[in-house]
């Protein structure tokens, strides 16, 4: 009777804790089923394509969302492999792909993340942010399986491309003068740095002018600031006009001064371009808004030369154009050999 009790005794304690195992078993089933739950949902909530690929097979699983963000369902794509991945990606950005991938093989990085190019159903091209794990090793070194996310980023990249244009407008607008719509200072200091630089490696001759409204006060104590904004604006227009040839380049500096990079120029043709621009202000004089200035509106231009040292282009043409003025305006004067 003592032994058939015990074994009842040992019957009842296996099936509690069966009945126990049976509970967490269901509990911990309750709580993945949960997490399944909240997972899908995550993954549908925020569009995300599932990739999960066997590495050294090639063999790949997508999902339907992977499919939908090119344009497909994804029985259009099957059978789907790592292949199928390869040939809707732009070719210019595998190789980048592939350097990532060994990056995060080699233990270099802990998530493979790339912003590639995909080919859409209709011919256009998809940005979709990438990311991946390996979770799966073979040896060290070798992966053996990665799982992964797809998300379309085509907006945020076409937001970006739209945000660097912006920004490239704002930087090209930082370079132009507001009143006479040329490039201002900075521009110049830059386009004198750069090409004085050019000059010296190729010694090609590099001229310069440096041009002044003669006077300029006058008109703005006669006519008023805002006569005098037109004038300077005008004249501006006219010095820009003149230049020929693209690499031909004209800045205000500040005030009623103005100067002009003239690249693969000696001193004879930067003479020549010096008359044009006179020239080409005295044929304006009877048009707005110079009209009624025809006899009283004059330049004063002085030249130099990187014949005669590049690093001193300016204070050369600026000590010509003292000259010019000293000599009574409405001139224009050389620096040459050292001399005025």
């Amino acid at each position: 009777m003592e032994a058939k009790n015990k074994c009842l005794g040992n019957k009842a304690n296996t099936i509690e804790s069966l009945q126990s195992q049976v509970k967490r078993l269901e509990a911990q089933s309750h709580v993945l089923a949960k997490s399944q739950t909240t997972l899908e949902f995550v993954i549908t909530s925020t569009g995300l394509g599932i990739w999960d690929w066997e590495v050294q097979t090639g063999k790949a699983v997508f999902n339907e969302r992977w499919a939908n963000i090119l344009g497909y369902t994804l029985e259009e794509l099957s059978p789907v492999s790592i292949e199928t991945w390869m040939q809707l990606a732009h070719p210019e950005d595998l190789e980048e792909s592939d350097r990532l991938l060994k990056e995060l093989w080699a233990g270099k990085s802990h998530v493979y993340m790339f912003e590639s190019r995909m080919k859409h159903k209709d011919g256009h091209w998809v940005w979709v942010y990438d990311t991946g794990q390996v979770i799966e090793w073979e040896s060290d070194g070798v992966p053996k399986r990665m799982i992964g996310t797809h998300l379309d980023i085509t907006e945020k990249q076409g937001t970006i491309a739209k945000l660097d244009e912006a920004n490239k407008r704002l930087k090209e607008l930082s370079y132009v003068d507001a009143l006479t719509k040329i490039p201002n200072k900075r521009a110049y200091d830059e386009k004198l740095s750069s090409q004085i630089a050019e000059t010296k490696r190729s010694k090609n001759s590099l001229s310069f002018l440096l041009i002044d409204v003669d006077n300029f006060k006058d008109y703005n104590d006669n006519y008023g600031h805002g006569k005098g904004d037109d004038i300077l604006l005008g004249v501006a227009q006219i010095i820009q006009n003149t230049l020929r040839r693209k690499t031909d380049f004209v800045a205000r500096l500040g005030g009623d001064e103005m100067a002009v990079i003239l690249p693969h120029t000696d001193i004879a043709g930067a003479t020549i371009i010096a008359k044009r621009v006179q020239q080409a202000l005295f044929d304006e004089k009877e048009n707005r808004p110079f009209n009624g200035l025809r006899e009283k509106l004059t330049l004063s231009i002085g030249i130099s030369s990187s014949q005669m040292g590049a690093d001193s282009l300016f204070e050369h043409a600026d000590a010509a154009l003292y000259m010019a003025k000293k000599q009574g305006r409405n001139r224009i004067e050389i620096y040459a050999n050292g001399k005025d």
